[in-house]
């Protein structure tokens, strides 16, 4: 039975009181210090969660300016860059500087790949969501499946372990295929589709780009097999089930890291990356009727996971 509505209302005006609270007490501390908020595109996804950052950080008094990528070149003191996309990220690790950064909606294999050997101080707010959540996702929504179908392009190999430990942790089994090209997707994709109840779809650019999109969507339809993804878009392009957290929920969660742990550091040791606990459960409704699939609400599957509290 959910609360009533005046009880969940009280409830998150206490939450924005609570930071509102930590906001006046740090803001002495932080009155001079500037943030860059680097877009890796002046629109879209990355300008919502640029706004939502900025605007929670204004609020502890904290410097903002937001940059594209064409503008990096112009001079400016600023004590931290938060880098939001894989563009932006991959020009801050070029620099030849010393500011800590923290990125933002970037898929934690990128991170790795990008940040690898870098001595520049950085962290990261993940754009995935941790593998376990989406386990036991598809373990409340589908208790029957118990096959995780997963295509990896190579450079997502270190994603491989991650999966099947997270599969593991929910008494699933994921049927993983490599492919190095391309050219491999969809011939791998037939195969798995025999192997599995559920196909991932992970943020693999090899994997899920906008050339084969459309023609994923309609093989995994043609061969019954439903799809759990990563953003909303996918949701809508065919997707059955989503799990992601949206651009504005990870800049607030953002803003509410840097202003409890990050700056307080001051970039001496940083606490490491990690994934969001912010996010959402879609549901594609016409693709379940078209699939002969009745799942829960999505009220009642976001209340599962929550009680869950994975990490």
């Amino acid at each position: 039975m959910r609360p009533p509505r005046f009880f969940i209302q009280t409830s998150r005006k206490l939450r924005s009181f609570g930071f509102a609270l930590l906001l006046m007490w740090c803001m002495p501390t932080w009155a001079t210090t500037n943030v860059t908020l680097l877009l890796s595109d002046t629109g879209g996804i990355y300008q919502e969660a640029a706004q939502a950052l900025q605007t929670d950080l204004e609020q502890a008094g904290i410097q903002v300016t937001q940059q594209g990528l064409l503008q990096r070149s112009e001079p400016r003191r600023e004590d931290w860059v938060v880098a939001l996309g894989v563009a932006a990220l991959q020009q801050v690790m070029s620099e030849r500087a010393s500011t800590p950064v923290l990125s933002v909606l970037v898929p934690r294999a990128s991170y790795l790949r990008l940040t690898a050997g870098k001595p520049r101080p950085t962290t990261a707010l993940y754009l995935d969501q941790p593998l376990a959540r989406m386990a036991a996702l598809q373990h409340t929504a589908l208790p029957d499946s118990r096959r995780i179908g997963i295509l990896l392009g190579s450079p997502m190999k270190t994603l491989r372990e991650d999966a099947e430990q997270a599969a593991y942790s929910q008494r699933l089994e994921a049927q993983v295929r490599m492919v190095d090209s391309s050219d491999e997707v969809f011939p791998a994709l037939s195969d798995l589709a025999e192997a599995s109840d559920v196909l991932w779809l992970l943020p693999d650019p090899l994997v899920v780009n906008s050339n084969n999109l459309q023609s994923l969507f309609l093989q995994t339809y043609r061969q019954r097999l439903p799809v759990l993804a990563y953003s909303a878009a996918l949701v809508q392009a065919g997707a059955m089930l989503g799990l992601y957290a949206t651009p504005a929920q990870l800049g607030h969660e953002a803003a509410q890291w840097m202003v409890k742990s990050l700056l307080p550091a001051g970039g001496r040791k940083l606490p490491p990356p990690r994934y969001p606990t912010s996010f959402v459960v879609a549901i594609n409704s016409s693709v379940a009727r078209s699939l002969n699939v009745t799942l829960p609400s999505v009220d009642e599957l976001t209340r599962r996971l929550q009680a869950l509290n994975l990490p």
